[in-house]
């Protein structure tokens, strides 16, 4: 692991430079490090920083500066912000510890923040899901007595089929048909069928332990393979929005402070590392 005045110096470039980096987006921070004096400290992957072009991307950001284009990072107000957040974490950690559940804690913790990067990162979202379904899998078959679960009734999957109406109305607005269809703009002379029963429905997982509560949600389809007594559980009616986001509304993107503290790299192991631990049962 490089600090930034490594870095710097790897690349003869100013720390405020790499900063920059950071800021725009660039420069991915592997590791944070609490200092002595309650500071912290970014760390970088050596092999990942051996792959960048770091002058084209300084030359990418001057670009983007004289654009005005404003970085994801505010530094020292990002800082002050990442700085509390990162006290927070380790009071957390810290009084987790007196709780039995206290791993329990920690890895819904790290999937309540890789849920946030899913969101976000749609070009990686597929693989974040699906560690996302082994680690809520593991969560709840080693501690369902303390899960509450909700069935949540979503909508049938369906196809349309276009009225010549519709169809016109779609060529007046430059839409696609797919993309007429996705908007739900179609109208009730358009036939619809039903292709799949209850496709956006999803299973509610609720963690209470002491002063700390965990949501998470699953589709049904994944989540009907290792919970029990589904017609039994409690049902409500599902949140929907429109057609682009109507399997995934509930919750929200990672913000640019959570990913300086708790970095995808760092979320990613620590669930692999609770996935490879023997199943602990707790009563």
């Amino acid at each position: 692991m490089l600090t930034i005045s490594e870095v710097a110096g790897r690349f003869n470039i100013s720390n405020r430079q790499v900063h920059e980096l950071m800021d725009y987006g660039y420069l991915t921070v592997a590791q944070v490090e609490r200092k002595d004096n309650r500071g912290i400290s970014f760390l970088f992957s050596e092999k990942e920083i051996e792959t960048l072009d770091i002058p084209s991307l300084l030359a990418d950001i001057k670009e983007k500066r004289e654009r005005n284009e404003k970085p994801r990072y505010q530094g020292s107000s990002d800082l002050r912000k990442i700085i509390k957040a990162f006290n927070y974490y380790d009071r957390f950690l810290e009084e987790i510890e007196e709780y039995p559940e206290a791993e329990l804690l920690k890895a819904c913790f790290y999937l309540f923040h890789l849920n946030h990067y899913a969101k976000t990162y749609p070009e990686i979202s597929k693989s974040l899901y699906q560690l996302k379904a082994r680690v809520l899998e593991k969560v709840y078959r080693e501690n369902q007595a303390k899960f509450k679960v909700i069935y949540l009734l979503g909508a049938d999957k369906k196809k349309v089929w276009l009225c010549e109406d519709c169809k016109e109305a779609a060529h007046s607005r430059g839409l696609s048909y797919n993309r007429f269809i996705r908007e739900e703009a179609y109208c009730s002379k358009c036939y619809i069928q039903s292709v799949e029963k209850e496709y956006y429905s999803l299973m509610e997982f609720i963690l209470r332990v002491g002063d700390y509560r965990f949501i998470f949600h699953s589709p049904r389809s994944l989540a009907a393979a290792w919970v029990d007594n589904l017609p039994e559980l409690p049902c409500e009616v599902r949140r929907e929005g429109f057609y682009e986001d109507r399997m995934y509304l509930y919750g929200r993107r990672v913000t640019a402070v959570e990913e300086r503290v708790f970095p995808l790299e760092i979320i990613k192991g620590k669930l692999m590392e609770y996935l490879g631990r023997e199943p602990q049962i707790n009563d």
